[in-house]
């Protein structure tokens, strides 16, 4: 038995109000507290739109099948659901949002650092332990189940030749036909990439920050995306021409036919690794089943399956790569072991400071 809690409902629900609503009224209408109602639990799993989502709703719709029990999504992007998780849980630490999640490496530290993660207990989820050892948590809190390469988009029409280093962006030819995420989406916008190649570390971003200050001043951006879709829409029409992006966004707009490539930066992509949480504040019947379905995503044919669908690199043992990416350098991982690795506790920490500065420095100029 499933639901759905589509986007729309979601960004109905705004400001405290629209949160206490969603912290409290969706969850009560997904049962009383402890999560069951009328004899089954109930669980509210946030999935990523798109090709991304597909997996996790086909395991979830049949875990929920097998088990009795009654799994709601809600679909979005981790900047629209990570802030709104936690406000519900600032409103009713009880009446979380969701209590499955899928979040990127940035929303996963901050909901640690945040204490919004629950532990995963090894006995409910055993394929945990087949997470390859150097992607494993040491705090337990939420499990990598892929890593997705960052690189660098560009229009192939207007582009001949592919982009060699993430520096390129600020090339004075691609002047006013480039774009990037707005903070604090610092996880996908090249700031952390940029910072580090500059010499700086993740607990203070401000070197990159003052590269993308300097270049918003002379105009060598288009402006701001704020969805997938608009990227593609941008960097298709021309509008824009080059931009950071990740090769399991890229490569279903490759398959479609786009004017689209994407190019690994010869100082190396950006190692972006993808995985599943369980929410702190769900009850304990929804703790224990969410965890039952977190085990059933981290299957290695769950997960071969979530890789096809999204291209993008497993992490579990005895999930396999497709076999028309395992020629490609990008889909290697070890392309991704000798990646530019991010320390995303400390960029966690570092969000607020940098969002301030992105906005003084970097935003007022665009």
């Amino acid at each position: 038995m499933t639901h759905h809690v589509s986007r729309r409902d979601v960004l109905r629900s705004t400001g405290a109000a629209g949160l206490a609503l969603l912290g409290g009224g969706l969850l009560s209408a997904c049962g009383a507290p402890g999560g069951s109602s009328g004899g089954g639990t109930r669980l509210t799993m946030f999935r990523w739109a798109g090709a991304q989502g597909e997996v996790p709703k086909e395991v979830g719709d049949a875990f929920a099948k097998k088990n009795g029990v009654t799994v709601r999504y809600i679909e979005g992007t981790n900047a629209e659901t990570f802030p709104k998780l936690v406000s519900s849980v600032q409103v009713n630490a009880h009446r979380p949002l969701l209590n499955l999640g899928f979040f990127n490496a940035q929303s996963f530290a901050q909901g640690a650092a945040e204490g919004l993660w629950a532990p995963v207990d090894s006995k409910l989820v055993p394929n945990a332990a087949k997470v390859l050892p150097e992607f494993r948590r040491d705090d337990g809190l939420g499990v990598y189940t892929v890593m997705d390469a960052m690189g660098i988009l560009y229009n192939t029409d207007v582009v001949k030749s592919p982009p060699k280093s993430w520096l390129d962006l600020f090339k004075p030819e691609y002047r006013s036909k480039v774009t990037t995420w707005d903070a604090p989406a610092f996880a996908v916008n090249a700031v952390p990439v940029i910072n580090k190649l500059k010499g700086g570390g993740e607990a203070d971003l401000s070197k990159g920050i003052d590269v993308f200050a300097d270049a918003a001043k002379k105009g060598q951006f288009a402006g701001l995306v704020a969805s997938i879709d608009q990227l593609r829409k941008q960097l298709v029409s021309g509008q824009v021409v080059i931009a950071p992006g990740f090769q399991g966004v890229a490569q279903p707009w490759i398959d479609a036919g786009d004017p689209i490539g994407f190019a690994v930066p010869s100082e190396g992509v950006m190692a972006f690794p993808e995985g599943f949480q369980l929410v702190k504040g769900s009850s304990s019947e929804q703790l224990k089943e969410g965890a039952k379905l977190m085990n059933e995503i981290l299957a290695p044919d769950a997960v071969s399956r979530y890789s096809a669908a999204t291209a993008t690199i497993p992490l579990i043992e005895g999930a396999e790569l497709p076999a028309r990416f395992r020629g490609k350098p990008g889909f290697q991982l070890t392309a991704v072991r000798e990646s530019l690795q991010l320390d995303w506790g400390r960029l966690a920490k570092s969000v607020q400071q940098a969002t301030d500065q992105w906005n003084s420095d970097v935003k007022a100029h665009l």
